[in-house]
C-alpha cells in the first residue's frame, strides 16, 4: 500500500493512497461475505447465495465496492498511524479508481488538530485576572431580597366601597334623592407578611429566627457575587489568551461550534413555547444568515477550546475517572434516556476545562 501525505490549508491533511491489485484482491473473501449476508436470491436463504448468481444478477461492482469499503478503513487507520496525526472529525473519502484486477486508488482528506502556538499564558492570565473588586454584601442587598420574599408570600384582602352616583345633578335636592343609585366596587389590598421570626420559620425548619434567614440570604448573595466575579475574571483571561494565541482554525471546528449555537438557541426558544421557524420569520433571516452573524463568536469559542486543550496537555491537567463518575451519576439520574458514552465525553471535556481555568486563575 502506497500512502502520500500532503498538508492542506485550515489544518487538513490529504492522503493519496494506492492499494496494489494483488493486495486489493486479498479483500475479496471479506467483501463477498459482507455482500452475501444482505443479498436475497430466490431459492437460497440469506447468507447462502453463491457468488456466481450474485454477480450474474448484480454485477461485479457490488462486491468490489464492499471490498473497497473494507480496504479504505484499513488504509485510513494505517495512514493515521504511520503519520502520527490526530483527526478531529470524520474524513472525506473519494475513491478515484476501482476496477476488477486493478489497483484501488483513493483520496482521504481529514481535519486534524491544528498546531497551536500559545503565548506566555501564565503571565497573561495573571495580568488579565487582576482585580481590586471587593466582594461585599450590604444590609440593603439583604433587605432587597427579603422584600422580594415578602412579596412572594403576600396575600390579598378584598374591600367593598359604596359609590353614590347622582344622575340629575342640576335638579333640586328632592329629585336628587330619588334618582340616586348605589354601586359597589371591590378593591384588593395586598398585605405583606411582617418580617419577624414567624416569617423566617415559614421557609423551613432550618430557620429558627429572622436573623437565621438574614444570615443565609447574605451567604447566598456572597456566593452569587463571587461567581459573577469569577466569570468576569475568567472572561478577561480568555479574551486575552484568544487574542494572543495563533492557530489555523479548521473549518469543521468552527462549523461544529455554529451547529452547537443553533441547537442551543432552538432549545431556548422551545423552552418558552416558540418554534425555530417563527424565530427565523421574526428575525427576517435564514439559518445560514444567522450563522454568518455568529461566526466571529463561533471562532472565539473554537479557539478557546483549542487553547484550553493545549494547556491541559502541557500542564498535564485532566479529569479523573472518579470525578467523571460522580457527575455521571447525577446526569443519568436527572436526564431520562441520556446517552452514557456521550455524557462521559462531555464530562471529561467540561471537567478538564474547569481544571485549566482554575489553574489560569491561580497563576502567579
Amino acid at each position: 500500500m502506497k500512502i502520500e501525505k500532503k498538508d492542506l490549508p485550515q489544518s487538513q491533511v490529504e492522503f493519496k493512497i494506492i492499494v496494489p491489485a494483488e493486495e486489493f484482491e486479498g479483500y475479496h473473501a471479506k467483501g463477498f461475505t459482507a455482500v452475501q449476508q444482505v443479498i436475497e436470491i430466490d431459492g437460497f436463504r440469506k447468507g447462502n447465495a453463491p457468488e456466481e448468481l450474485i454477480v450474474k444478477k448484480y454485477g461485479d461492482m457490488i462486491i468490489l465496492e464492499e471490498m473497497a469499503n473494507i480496504a479504505v478503513r484499513d488504509a485510513y487507520v494505517k495512514a493515521v498511524d504511520e503519520h502520527k496525526i490526530s483527526p478531529i472529525s470524520e474524513p472525506q473519502i473519494s475513491i478515484t479508481k476501482i476496477a476488477k484486477g486493478n489497483p484501488l486508488e483513493l483520496t482521504i482528506v481529514v481535519p486534524v488538530m491544528p498546531e497551536v502556538t500559545l503565548p506566555d499564558y501564565k503571565k497573561l492570565a495573571k495580568e488579565a485576572g487582576k482585580s481590586d473588586e471587593k466582594i461585599e454584601v450590604t444590609e440593603k442587598d439583604v433587605q432587597d431580597v427579603l422584600e422580594e420574599l415578602r412579596k412572594g408570600l403576600a396575600t390579598q384582602h378584598k374591600h367593598e366601597h359604596e359609590h353614590v352616583h347622582d344622575e340629575n345633578c342640576n335638579h333640586d335636592e328632592e329629585a336628587k334623592e330619588e334618582n340616586k343609585t348605589e354601586t359597589k366596587d371591590e378593591a384588593k389590598e395586598v398585605i405583606l407578611p411582617e418580617l419577624n421570626d414567624d416569617f423566617a420559620k415559614s421557609f423551613g425548619d432550618n430557620f429558627k429566627s429572622l436573623d437565621d434567614l438574614k444570615e443565609k440570604v447574605a451567604e447566598n448573595l456572597k456566593l452569587e457575587k463571587e461567581q459573577k466575579a469569577r466569570e468576569k475574571r475568567r472572561s478577561a483571561i480568555m479574551e486575552k489568551l484568544i487574542a494572543e494565541t495563533k492557530a489555523d482554525l479548521p473549518e469543521v471546528i468552527v462549523e461544529g461550534e455554529l451547529s452547537n449555537m443553533v441547537a442551543q438557541m432552538k432549545q431556548d426558544i422551545g423552552r418558552f413555547g416558540g418554534t425555530w421557524e417563527d424565530y427565523l420569520a421574526h428575525s427576517k433571516k435564514t439559518e445560514e444568515q444567522l450563522k454568518a452573524d455568529w461566526r466571529n463568536d463561533a471562532e472565539k469559542r473554537a479557539m478557546s477550546q483549542l487553547l484550553l486543550h493545549k494547556i491541559a496537555q502541557i500542564e498535564k491537567l485532566t479529569a479523573t475517572d472518579e470525578e467523571i463518575e460522580v457527575e455521571l451519576v447525577r446526569i443519568l439520574a436527572t436526564i431520562q434516556d441520556a446517552d452514557e458514552n456521550r455524557a462521559k465525553a462531555y464530562l471529561y471535556q467540561a471537567l478538564t476545562n474547569e481544571k485549566v481555568l482554575k489553574f489560569l486563575e491561580e497563576s502567579k
